[in-house]
């Protein structure tokens, strides 16, 4: 999968809005309000598991890396990198224009500690929260770079109940230039920060609709190089005072393409769709916080949707069909700041049509996609005002489909094979958040 994508995806899904410790104001002038809020972690990570056989490609988000396992394909990995989240600064301007006009403006820069494995090279920053906001009796109107709708819900719950000052799932060993992925890939789907423009209502009684139109995705690996119209996400909510949470999300859109047919020279066009639905809660009562969301769709590969590679659609530009879901708990001993936080999730993806079955025409070893990932998770997180300690267990299981394997020294004979692959992980780290 594309890494850059999926560390970028990580660090726009978790802080959607959400509230920081406190925003420090910086000062006033002409009506203006001017704040700062953020974020500075560090975590260090250990893993150890298997490899997946070199005879099958790197499809499989996380620990497949070829300089990452042994000659007898284990895995044997230390990073230093950023949590869930990379360090942040943001920005914020705000000024009451009008008795039912308020305007804000948020840019955020986004700072990873470490990229890739070269020694010297550091991370990158991107200034990934980039929007203007209008604000009134009639809801809001909002215009730029922010987390997109389709997943907001899950990874919120995610972020609430584990992540947020942890990691979860590293998403990667190799590259590390971005955060990490929580429950994402397990039954969790990142959004991203997108341009788009969002219309939200006003809380009636608790509902909220927010409907959004988005910059519309390309999936060239897959020839699908053209989209006409933009990609549409909605999000429906109910809050009941700060107790439970419901919500429903999902996007649609539609992807062309001209490849060239065979060995005609003309080309031929192709239409795709990709689309995907989302449902979950939170639940929080007293010390005991509970919540969870499932998913089903098709243009979805594990960690997120429209992404480019062989996941979301297959090389003929055919949606795969994914499905999944995740639940987490949590108890929480404010006397000593503490919450113990743990649960599980699955992802599940279908083959497409153009899929070769485990032995085919073309013979032994067809290179496989992945079936299932199955993750648990369990954490231990301490608050000491601005400071967060997270120590951490993940166990990341990927199975692939099926796939046939010659004997080199009996071509005729053929081996059914269907890796899994298991990496654990510890993560420990801490915060300090404003």
């Amino acid at each position: 999968m594309n890494r850059k994508v999926a560390t970028a995806v990580v660090l726009a899904a978790l802080t959607w809005q959400a509230p920081a410790l406190c925003e420090v104001e910086l000062g006033q002038a002409a009506g203006w309000t001017v704040s700062t809020d953020g974020r500075v972690n560090a975590f260090i990570s250990v893993a150890r598991g298997t490899g997946i056989p070199d005879s099958q490609a790197l499809v499989v988000p996380g620990a497949v890396d070829d300089d990452t396992k042994d000659s007898n394909e284990k895995i044997r990995s230390t990073r230093i990198r950023n949590g869930f989240l990379a360090s942040i600064l943001g920005f914020n301007v705000k000024k009451q224009v009008l008795k039912d006009l308020k305007v804000t403006a948020r840019a955020a820069l986004w700072m990873n500690a470490s990229g890739g494995r070269t020694k010297n090279t550091g991370g990158s920053v991107d200034p990934r929260d980039l929007y203007g906001k209008l604000e009134g009796s009639w809801g809001s109107f909002l215009g730029g770079s922010t987390l997109a709708l389709f997943g907001r819900g899950g990874i919120l719950a995610d972020a609430a109940i584990a992540h947020d000052y942890g990691m979860g799932y590293p998403c990667s060993i190799q590259s590390a230039a971005g955060g990490a992925c929580g429950m994402a890939a397990f039954g969790a789907i990142f959004p991203a920060f997108e341009p788009g423009f969002v219309y939200t209502t006003p809380s009636l009684g608790g509902f909220e609709l927010a409907v959004g139109i988005y910059d519309p995705a390309l999936v060239q690996n897959s020839q699908l190089a053209r989209a006409p119209l933009p990609r549409v996400e909605a999000e429906a909510s109910f809050a009941f005072k700060d107790m439970l949470k419901v919500f429903a999300n999902g996007y649609w859109q539609t992807l062309e393409g001209s490849p060239i047919e065979g060995d005609t020279g003309k080309r031929k066009d192709i239409t795709a769709t990709g689309w995907g639905g989302q449902g979950g809660f939170m639940l929080n009562l007293g010390p005991v916080m509970a919540g969870g969301a499932g998913f089903l769709g098709q243009g979805i590969s594990p960690i997120t949707y429209l992404e480019e590679n062989e996941l979301s659609f297959d090389k003929q530009g055919e949606p795969r069909k994914s499905r999944g879901g995740f639940g987490l708990a949590a108890i929480k001993f404010d006397a000593i700041h503490l919450k113990v936080a743990g649960g599980a999730g699955v992802f599940y993806m279908d083959k497409s049509s153009h899929d070769p079955e485990p032995v085919s025409a073309s013979g032994a070893g067809n290179p496989s996609k992945p079936e299932r990932n199955f993750g648990v998770t369990a954490g231990v997180y301490q608050t000491t005002g601005p400071l967060q300690f997270a120590l951490e267990y993940f166990r990341a299981e990927h199975a692939l489909h099926k796939y046939g394997e010659a004997d080199p020294n009996d071509p005729t004979a053929i081996t059914i094979k269907k890796p899994v692959q298991v990496v654990n992980y510890i993560n420990a780290g801490f915060t300090i958040a404003w």
